[in-house]
């Protein structure tokens, strides 16, 4: 298993009670008018290659968060909270050099994910904690230092893009990244799922200045 690890600065984003508000309305717009404009709907639950257009792609990855790390080496802390336990995560992403509206893809923590996205090179942006209050999400910022890019090419039929692994303290602050390649078992889950057919192709998230 390959890793590609990426170490950054502590970074805090905090919102008041009027801006999260106003922030979880406007997702869930974003969320609803994209599910309408589409015949597949931002979900990871695809389970037919079939539904997926000419000018789509399948992307398959996993988001996953360890409990307080040194972002300088790595190494476990004594504590062993699980960070973000029962809570959901929202990734944006957005079609690279053009002019494009961000896609809000819901998923879980630590499961994989498979989402039909414009067959385009895609920046992830931004994520976000979907946190269940009372039956509606609640988001909170889970800001990224820089956008991570992964690469699409135009006879493209499914993209791995890797395991997304965040570091976080004990304040929910990221202080490391890594990027781990998973992609020998997920090969074998994809086909299990969408049959021997599919054209699979390893492209993993790296930071967007690697591509310049």
């Amino acid at each position: 298993m390959m890793c590609h690890q990426l170490h950054f600065a502590h970074l805090s984003l905090r919102l008041g009670y009027g801006q999260s508000a106003l922030r979880a309305m406007l997702i869930f717009l974003i969320l609803t008018i994209t599910g309408c404009s589409s015949s597949n709907p931002m979900t990871d639950t695809l389970t037919d290659i079939s539904q997926i257009k000419d000018d789509e792609v399948l992307v398959v990855g996993r988001l996953t968060v360890l409990p307080a790390v040194v972002g300088a080496s790595l190494k476990q802390e004594t504590d062993t909270f699980e960070p973000f336990k029962r809570e959901r995560v929202l990734i944006w992403i957005r079609a690279d050099n053009v002019s494009a509206n961000s896609l809000g893809l819901l998923t879980d923590w630590g499961q994989p994910f498979y989402f039909a996205i414009p067959k385009r090179t895609q920046l992830l942006t931004g994520l976000e904690r979907a946190i269940d209050d009372d039956g509606d999400l609640v988001y909170a910022m889970l800001a990224l230092p820089d956008p991570l890019k992964f690469l699409v090419r135009v006879d493209d039929n499914v993209v791995y893009i890797g395991n997304l692994r965040l570091y976080t303290d004990e304040f929910d602050e990221i202080v490391a990244v890594e990027v781990v390649d998973e992609s020998q078992s997920a090969i074998h889950d994809i086909r299990q799922r969408f049959g021997e057919q599919v054209r699979f192709r390893v492209s993993l998230l790296a930071p967007s200045q690697h591509f310049h």
